[in-house]
């Protein structure tokens, strides 16, 4: 067993060709040209766009507006949903032992073991319906990928690590990320939490970087009395939150009360600017593959998003979760 600083080495090590791949796509001239190849995608992509109607169209504009939306399955009326919670549930109640065993040796980030979901691959399925893919589709302006699914597994010890304290995603300048709940939430349950005041200090013009915030580092890029423009997301059994975790500050808040379990599927643009920091699920590219096989077009196409990545790219390998 490797000691503690060779650890640390080893993940550094890991992630070097990512965060190398990083800096040069946030210097000037790069930033400057990715930014202008985006812009002509999104007006080349304008008239393809879906129609939405009813609350699709209503989750739409809120992503847009407040980068935030709650709803719950049932008002959804998605295929699958209650089976859906079933076998998730079922995969989170069999894996509390490891993670409560998990989080005693000090892992900050938690989710059920990626070949469990594999096995299970109608809750994979369940994120690429034409529904949910016209509602990521409308608001990213581009095609679609689909970054897969993992069930996050949150510990209530009140400890505020990792992606519990306020953060931004990295995968892409815009992103989707649909959160459904495995059982009830309050406030002592861990919500997840967002802010609805836009970062404005990333983008391609000024570049993308990525840290935890404290209030003090909130409060100076998102201005004074910011915590008012906090949504908690409490709910019951299957709320599903639509949320965009690359342009607003979120975080899972520490639970005290009751463990956290939860879906998260994750949807950006085909292809996305930081495809070496993507593939966040766990799930490895020969299950995603199998999964996909079968698939219509549309759906395959954003399931193996990587066949639309430059070469180049492809081969930085992605960094560790």
């Amino acid at each position: 067993m490797l000691s503690p600083k060779l650890e640390e080495r080893k993940l550094w090590l890991r992630n070097l060709p990512s965060r190398t791949a990083l800096k040069i796509c946030n210097q000037r001239h790069v930033r400057t040209w990715l930014g202008s190849r985006y812009e002509r995608m999104i007006g080349d992509h304008r008239a393809s766009l879906p129609e939405l109607t009813g609350i699709d169209e209503d989750i739409a504009h809120a992503l847009e507006m407040r980068g935030v939306y709650v709803t719950s399955l049932d008002r959804l009326s998605l295929d699958g949903g209650e089976a859906l919670l079933d076998t998730a549930e079922h995969l989170a109640e069999d894996f509390t032992c490891e993670a409560h065993a998990l989080a005693q040796a000090g892992q900050s980030f938690i989710i059920v073991p990626p070949e469990r979901i594999a096995a299970n691959p109608a809750i994979w399925l369940f994120g690429l319906q034409d529904r949910l893919l016209d509602i990521a589709e409308t608001y990213l302006g581009v095609p679609v990928a689909y970054d897969g699914v993992a069930i996050n597994y949150t510990v209530a010890d009140g400890r505020e690590i990792s992606t519990r304290k306020w953060h931004r995603d990295w995968e892409d300048r815009r992103m989707l990320k649909i959160a459904v709940y495995l059982h009830d939430v309050d406030e002592h349950g861990g919500p997840f939490e967002h802010i609805c005041r836009l970062d404005t200090l990333q983008s391609d013009r000024e570049g993308f970087r990525y840290n935890l915030a404290d209030n003090a580092e909130l409060e100076a890029r998102l201005g004074s009395g910011f915590a008012q423009d906090i949504v908690s997301c409490t709910g019951l059994r299957g709320t599903v939150i639509f949320n965009d975790t690359a342009r607003f500050f979120h975080r899972g808040k520490p639970a005290t009360g009751r463990d956290r379990a939860a879906l998260f599927y994750s949807y950006f643009a085909n292809p996305p600017r930081h495809p070496f920091l993507c593939e966040r699920t766990g799930l490895s590219r020969k299950h995603i593959a199998r999964m996909a096989r079968d698939l219509p077009d549309r759906q395959r196409g954003a399931a193996l998003w990587r066949n639309r990545v430059s070469p180049a790219l492809r081969l930085i390998p992605p960094a560790t979760l």
